[in-house]
């Protein structure tokens, strides 16, 4: 990525390389990370750490205040543009709303310990209190960099700083258990603030010395320039983006997470919360989470034609598809098996939770995908519209967590999400949203990989000695020569890689070309 010195032009193709390389790295890190603290710890050891982990996602988006897509969107607008004067009065806005959420975050963090510490906070001392509070300090300004360096295309440093950033995590940890100590979640959240502050000096230093040279962050394109945009205007699009927010979060995995230890035990809690982190961690990989946030900021700086929008859009989503249909037929056939490979032997009998988990990922990479459309279009007044079904959501899962446990933690947030995303479809009836998800081709991958699992729960009707872990990847592999059979990408969706694609990587280009029609 060349960003040394003035009059210099950022190569695309090169930052997505490196944030790619990097993105994948962090990945194996992170999914390593998870099975090594969940092998360490205790149930209730697991528990506390997923639970300050629930509260401090829930808090980081509470208080985000749509800072993060504002700057998505303006950054890139505001840079291209040349309007330095806008642009430094955004920043401005963005260090002090940022500053101030952190005091009233502290403040709330410090009412938690008061009147919830033996509850919620699973029963802690001031210490591990403190600890987090420092964690959530750090999580909250690195979230807020990362939006700023990718909008200028500054991939690499995000990329490193989260490789690092997880490497240390995990040395710790793993220093801790072959000394022979005993690791609890609170050893685990005071690692957790070290690294991440360590994270934010490093981003930090990189976007310093970047500023000289802001001006020659251009990208050199034949698209036409979207109309100029005003720093004045971008309260109100944080105020939607954040309504947006807050209607996402209500039913969010780490508000679910908070609601569902109320209604669980210890062991089946621990079992959820590591699902839902292992799932998390294992969706990062998919297309949905790895390009998605890379397009935006080339959206936001230049204007497409909307067939080219949507059709980066439904290649995206298509792909996603693919990959969560894979996984649920693996996990679905031989769950038990992985769960009890990865994790611990007592949370084996609840493997069926981790398709059902990754259904509700499903959901939210559909609604991300609602929300790019609306961004760049700039009709984020609907997100205004659903608020009310949130909170309707979230009031159903407090009235029913405690006596339906997993079935309402499960389908709750499945309806939730399902409404909300219907809400914007209609809303956007006009401009052709349906185009980003293609329902008839998606049901094509959808039915091949429902032929699948029946060719598989065949084969152990016809040979009950066939292992389970056998079964799902055969099936697996049957789904996926199943797609190159029906090949339910376009080939307007395959011309939009180039966007993204790196020359190095246009051997993947031309196999997934085959998958087109």
């Amino acid at each position: 990525m060349n960003t040394e010195g003035p009059h210099k032009h950022i190569n695309i193709h090169r930052a997505f390389q490196i944030h790619y390389a990097f993105k994948f790295i962090n990945l194996f890190l992170g999914f390593f990370f998870q099975i090594l603290v969940v092998k360490t710890l205790p149930p209730s050891g697991y528990a506390t750490y997923a639970i300050f982990l629930a509260i401090l996602l829930t808090m980081e988006r509470l208080l985000s205040f749509g800072i993060d897509r504002t700057l998505l969107r303006y950054v890139p607008s505001l840079t291209a543009d040349g309007d330095y004067q806008g642009l430094a009065a955004l920043l401005k806005r963005v260090a002090l709303v940022r500053g101030g959420s952190i005091l009233v975050a502290l403040g709330a963090i410090g009412l938690l310990a008061t009147f919830a510490r033996d509850t919620l906070l699973m029963g802690e001392g001031m210490l591990t209190i403190c600890a987090f509070a420092v964690w959530y300090a750090g999580y909250a300004v690195t979230t807020d960099l990362e939006m700023l360096a990718q909008s200028w295309i500054v991939h690499a440093t995000t990329a490193i700083s989260g490789t690092i950033d997880v490497l240390l995590r995990s040395a710790c940890v793993l220093l801790l258990a072959l000394s022979g100590h005993e690791i609890s979640g609170a050893a685990v959240i005071a690692i957790s603030a070290v690294t991440t502050f360590v994270a934010v000096i490093i981003i930090l230093l990189k976007l310093i010395r970047l500023r000289p040279h802001i001006s020659s962050l251009l990208i050199a394109t034949s698209e036409q320039r979207l109309p100029r945009l005003s720093a004045k205007d971008a309260p109100l699009f944080a105020a939607s983006i954040y309504a947006s927010n807050i209607g996402w979060l209500i039913t969010s995995p780490s508000v679910v997470r908070i609601f569902a230890k109320g209604g669980l035990d210890i062991v089946t809690f621990s079992a959820f919360s590591f699902v839902q982190g292992l799932c998390v961690s294992i969706q990062r990989a998919f297309p949905g989470l790895m390009i998605l946030p890379s397009l935006e900021p080339l959206f936001a700086r230049f204007t497409m034609a909307p067939a080219r929008v949507f059709s980066s859009l439904s290649l995206v989503f298509k792909l996603e598809l693919v990959c969560f249909l894979a996984f649920s037929i693996l996990t679905g056939l031989a769950g038990r098996e992985i769960i009890a490979l990865v994790s611990r032997p007592e949370y084996a009998p609840y493997y069926y939770l981790l398709p059902l988990v990754m259904l509700i990922l499903l959901f939210q990479t559909i609604y991300r995908i609602c929300e790019i459309v609306t961004s760049v279009q700039l009709k984020h007044t609907v997100f205004l519209a659903l608020w009310p079904v949130s909170l309707l959501g979230v009031a159903a899962l407090y009235l029913t967590a405690d006596r339906w446990g997993l079935l309402a933690v499960l389908f709750i947030p499945l309806t939730e999400s399902a409404i909300r995303i219907g809400i914007i479809m209609l809303a956007h009836r006009r401009v052709e949203t349906w185009r980003a998800i293609d329902p008839v081709r998606s049901l094509q991958v959808g039915t091949a990989a429902g032929g699948s699992v029946l060719f598989a729960l065949l084969a152990r009707y016809a040979r009950p000695d066939f292992g389970n872990l056998t079964l799902a990847v055969l099936a697996t592999g049957l789904f996926f020569l199943t797609v190159f059979v029906v090949r339910p990408l376009r080939k307007d969706e395959v011309a939009s890689l180039s966007l993204t694609m790196p020359s190095s990587l246009q051997s993947l280009s031309r196999a997934i070309t085959r998958w087109a029609r």
